[in-house]
Parts: structure tokens; C-alpha cells; sequence
């Protein structure tokens, strides 16, 4: 139950006090007062004064005290505040993670040059979807990638790779370089030699087990881009058309290529392939005119039909002039440089380096590699929807340099 009121001239009787003099704005808020509590007030619109009794709301009581103390209050201004409260050490980490996230959740985006010197991990996230026909029926997704095995990481090094199947059992070879590179790189990089040479031969034992293996490899097989991170170098190892990219800041972004496409109509690439008795052609239409990419063809018959010139597996393009020879590059990471991107090419057929870099750079203000590969894939899927009734498998990873 609410208290019952006491009149204006009793407090003054009671407790000698002096009727206020209200201001402009006091006055106001009395007018509002006393139309909503005309019958128990008597209010002088001319000179702003009390001339008799007057009312005021009772308010449930906070405390226990009499009706005088309670209406006292009220007169005076200060109304009984509520207890402040009191947190466990528990809830004050909860009350401190809640503030943090709120500041987090308006955080304005930060300059590039801000970011420098504040970082000192990698973080990184991986999306991958699979491709589909022209029917939209979906295909077995024959992408894989390599996110920091355990067996690479443990002797000093992080491995970041994307492996791209192709043919009938394309999946089966692209998953089996997923198990087998990264135990020998794990078991190589222990020795003395160069990195480079390690690399080398990790990349020449996993195709041996590949053509010796229960797959059938005769017309399958996988591309692989991989990067080996130490400190701040970074070797870039490249078997096909599967790519890299590192992005820069320097007077504006800039893209860094960190591997090259094996592509058949590169000259250097072609010339392989010829010097091996292999053929450099377009596929022809009914009318013999020619369409598509051009492909590495044996000489004598039109096989396999590949649209880059290294990979693992493919016996038949081997005689080609088809090898798994990694194309291995060194870089140094610098200042700089602030994120990387590793894609099959299901993500470049239809984006450029630099389409791909200005979808990535609104999130890295965010330190959220998560989205920015969410967002890789979605705009390569909308690429291949305007381009294409079919859709190749689309595989990134996104590596957020941290200093």
C-alpha cells in the first residue's frame, strides 16, 4: 500500500521550513503536477508560489520510516537510493567481458598502419564447398586442405595448403597428399639439408606412393599450392593452378603472387610439355573451330585433356611431360604485410587477386578470418552462377599475419 500524503502547511508548522521559489522550468513541471493533482493543491499561476495546501505522489517506501521522515525526503529532494550491489569475483569477469564485448561491438575499424607491431600469432580459418553440375546435381567435393598438421608444427613450422582433385577418383588423390605430405615434410624438415630440398623430396615420395598406391591414377589427379611458415619467411611450394597470394600495405594494398599457375599456354610451361613429346591444343567444336583452355594433350591421341601442366597422380599425362615437380619459391614476410590467401582454383577462375584482397581487407580490420573466407566463397559461387551453369569445388584459406 502506497502512504498516505501530508499536507504542505502541517511540514512547514512542523519543521519551520521556508516555501520554495521555482524557476522557469520548476514551474512547468508544477503545472504538470498540478493537473494531474488539481484537487489537493492550490497553486498561484502569478507569482509561482504555494499559497495552500499541497500533495505531493507517495512513493512505496525503500526503508522503514515514519510517514514525516518518508515525506521529508520527498520534499528535500533526496529520495531513498537503492543498495548498490555487490558481485563475486566470478561475476565481476562476467560484468568485465560484458563491457569489453560491447566496446568491441562499436569499434571503429583501424588503419593498417595502426595494426603494426600489435600482433604476435597467426590466426586463420578455412572454408570449402563443393562444385555442381549443369544440372545443379551436387558433386563430391574432391578439394582438401592443410591447416597446421601437428606433425609440421611440431619441428617449427606451420603448413597451409589446398589440394585440388580432378578425374574419377580426383577426391581419393587429393585426400591421400592431405594424410602423406605434411608426415614426410614432419619427418624431412628434421634433417640438416635445405628447406627447399626437403620439400622437393616430400613432394616426389608422396607422388611415388600416389602411382604405387591401390588409386587409380592413370587419368586422376590432384594440383596442391602449399606454404611452409617459419618466423618471417615463408617457402611456396606449387604443383598446377591451385594459387596463393600475400597482401600487402604500402601506399595503398598491393598484391604479393606467392606461387605462379601451371598453366598449358604459359611459354615456359608449354615448352616442357613439347620438349616431352606431349601437345599444347584447345578442344574443337563440331565445326573444328577451338573453345575452352588450352590442355596438354599426348601427341598421338586426344588425352587426358588437362587444363594445367603439373600434378600429382596422372599417369597418361606424365607422358605428356605432366610432372609433380613443386615450383618452390622463398619470400620474406615484411611489416607490411598483413594477410594471405590460399585457394583452389574454383576461387580465381572468376575473381582476380585483387577482387579477392578488397572481400578479405574489411574483415581484417575486424580479426575476423572466419567471415572473410565465408565471404571468398560466397562471392566465388555468385562468380560461377553469372558465368557458368556449372560450378567447380571452391576451397581457402585466409591467414591473418599477426606481428
Amino acid at each position: 500500500m502506497y502512504q498516505q500524503s501530508v499536507p504542505i502547511t502541517r511540514l512547514q508548522r512542523d519543521y519551520r521550513l521556508k516555501p520554495l521559489e521555482f524557476s522557469s522550468p520548476q514551474k512547468e513541471n508544477m503545472q504538470r503536477i498540478v493537473s494531474r493533482y488539481h484537487e489537493s493543491a492550490d497553486y498561484n499561476n502569478n507569482n509561482g508560489k504555494y499559497q495552500a495546501n499541497l500533495s505531493l505522489p507517495a512513493l512505496p517506501p525503500l526503508k522503514k520510516l515514519s510517514k514525516i521522515e518518508q515525506t521529508v525526503s520527498i520534499y528535500k529532494g533526496k529520495p531513498a537510493r537503492l543498495p548498490s550491489i555487490q558481485f563475486t569475483a566470478s561475476e565481476q569477469q562476467l560484468q568485465r567481458k560484458k563491457q569489453i564485448s560491447e566496446v568491441e561491438g562499436i569499434r571503429k575499424s583501424i588503419t593498417p598502419e595502426k595494426r603494426l607491431g600489435k600482433r604476435n600469432s597467426l590466426i586463420f580459418s578455412m572454408r570449402t564447398k563443393a562444385g555442381c553440375q549443369p544440372n545443379k546435381a551436387t558433386k563430391i567435393n574432391q578439394d582438401a586442405a592443410i591447416v597446421c598438421p601437428k606433425n609440421v608444427e611440431s619441428v617449427g613450422y606451420k603448413l597451409f595448403a589446398v589440394c585440388d582433385g580432378h578425374g574419377l577418383k580426383g577426391h581419393f588423390v587429393s585426400n591421400q597428399i592431405k594424410q602423406q605430405l605434411p608426415k614426410h615434410l614432419g619427418r624431412l624438415l628434421k634433417d640438416s639439408e635445405t628447406i627447399k630440398n626437403q620439400i622437393q623430396k616430400a613432394f616426389t615420395i608422396t607422388n611415388r606412393e600416389l602411382w604405387n598406391s591401390e588409386i587409380d591414377t592413370n587419368l586422376s589427379g590432384s594440383t596442391t599450392v602449399s606454404l611452409l611458415i617459419i618466423k618471417d619467411l615463408i617457402y611456396s611450394a606449387n604443383v598446377g593452378d591451385s594459387r596463393a597470394i600475400m597482401c600487402r600495405f604500402d601506399d595503398g594494398w598491393k598484391v604479393v603472387p606467392l606461387s605462379r599457375d601451371h598453366k598449358p599456354d604459359d611459354p615456359e610451361e608449354k615448352q616442357k610439355i613439347l620438349d616431352a613429346g606431349g601437345r599444347v591444343e584447345q578442344q574443337k567444336d563440331l565445326h573444328g573451330n577451338p573453345i575452352g583452355p588450352f590442355r596438354v594433350w599426348l601427341s598421338y591421341i586426344q588425352a587426358p585433356g588437362l587444363a594445367m601442366t603439373r600434378s600429382f597422380g596422372d599417369k597418361v599425362g606424365a607422358q605428356a611431360g605432366v610432372t609433380a615437380e613443386p615450383e618452390i619459391l622463398k619470400y620474406s614476410i615484411t611489416g607490411q604485410d598483413h594477410f594471405i590467401v590460399v585457394a583452389s582454383d574454383g576461387v580465381w577462375e572468376y575473381l582476380s587477386n585483387e577482387e579477392v584482397m578488397s572481400i578479405v581487407i574489411p574483415f581484417l580490420e575486424k580479426d575476423n578470418p572466419d567471415q572473410a573466407a565465408e565471404h571468398i566463397i560466397i562471392e566465388a559461387t555468385r562468380a560461377w552462377n553469372r558465368n557458368s551453369l556449372a560450378r567447380d569445388d571452391i576451397t581457402c584459406i585466409v591467414i591473418f599475419l599477426q606481428k
